[in-house]
């Protein structure tokens, strides 16, 4: 499906079907940089991800990329992957990611425990420089010592969570170590907060599952396989709360951290000046050419500042569709082309 890829990118075209039925030909492409003495540089591998990668067991450690066989994001992702630092050991610190219009600034602790002794409290934490970026250290994970082995669907990997029938008063419980900067970590280990991070999220945890649509008896009988009709594509967005960007990132764009590197060392730059553009030939003559969304933008801050753009575009197919070729150009020139741009539906008019 896809003909000629004109870009340093790598790129795959393929086909999906709407819950509708309607089939769409899509292209998704993702290009890996570096940020290096303050100017960005291609990283010597350009590689697609085919599948959700993971730090281990999927049920019980961290996502650390989506796949990329992705036909359709609503809006734009931001991720994180890696620590946050202090610049000499603390108790607790602030760390923060800044991409455009949006700001998600965390708290975070050395580690500390819930005790109790009359009641549930929390320990001081001790004193750290790093803290791991990891959904296993924020609010959320097991409840302790049901028998059922229930777990927060909103982050089955937390830290746990404190039941008052079912967690016994002589543990000591591991508290979260990520929270939110603006509201303070619940101090009732059996309602733990809402969870706090900039990882990417799994598909089967709650914020994203919501919208996975219905799969019931009725689905199965007349509508298996596509989608179901209440499929809702902000599915596809794996950023968590406060890091999707509602429309698309744009070259140019700030990016900004803060105490995300070892000695809390701030980083600042601009998204590169990169707009690749698809032409969709049917074998009748028609051809289509619109923009490539810009719909993530996802940091590995574990060596150094590296980071994936990935865009994405699609419009309605028929059996007379033949091929897809993906070009690049500049910023201005792409948007001088006056071109169309992938909506919910198919093509827009930007």
């Amino acid at each position: 499906m896809l003909h000629t890829n004109n870009t340093p990118f790598a790129a795959i075209g393929f086909e999906q079907w709407k819950p509708d039925g309607t089939p769409m030909a899509c292209i998704a492409a993702r290009c890996s940089l570096l940020l290096h003495e303050g100017a960005v540089h291609y990283a010597g591998t350009q590689a697609l991800v085919l599948a959700d990668e993971f730090a281990g067991d999927p049920h019980r450690e961290p996502m650390l990329k989506a796949g990329d066989l992705v036909p359709f994001r609503p809006g734009a992702d931001i991720t994180v992957i890696g620590s946050a630092h202090a610049p000499e050991p603390a108790r607790e610190f602030e760390a923060a990611i800044r991409v455009g219009p949006l700001t998600k600034r965390l708290r975070l602790t050395g580690p500390r425990h819930w005790v109790h002794d009359g009641h549930w409290r929390l320990s001081e934490p001790e004193a750290v420089t790093e803290v791991p970026l990891s959904w296993r250290l924020a609010s959320g994970g097991r409840i302790v010592g049901d028998p059922d082995g229930d777990a927060d669907p909103r982050n089955p990997i937390g830290a746990g969570i404190v039941h008052p029938l079912y967690t016994s008063e002589k543990l000591e419980i591991s508290a979260p170590q990520i929270s939110s900067a603006e509201h303070p970590l619940s101090l009732d280990p059996a309602r733990p907060a809402d969870p706090e991070g900039v990882g990417p999220v799994p598909p089967w945890w709650q914020t994203r599952a919501r919208h996975a649509g219905t799969y019931d008896r009725a689905w199965q009988d007349t509508h298996h396989p596509l989608l179901p009709g209440d499929f809702d594509y902000r599915f596809y967005q794996v950023a968590p709360p406060g890091l999707q960007l509602a429309g698309y990132l744009a070259p140019g764009m700030m990016v900004e951290g803060e105490g995300l590197l070892p000695g809390a060392a701030r980083f600042r730059f601009r998204l590169p000046d990169l707009m690749p553009f698809a032409k969709f030939s049917f074998t009748d003559g028609r051809e289509v050419t619109a923009r490539l969304n810009l719909d993530g933008l996802h940091l590995d801050l574990r060596e150094g500042i590296k980071f994936d753009l990935t865009w994405r575009a699609w419009i309605p197919s028929c059996p007379a569709f033949y091929r897809i070729d993906l070009e690049l150009g500049r910023w201005d020139e792409v948007m001088a082309m006056g071109l169309p741009v992938p909506g919910a539906e198919g093509l827009e008019i930007a």
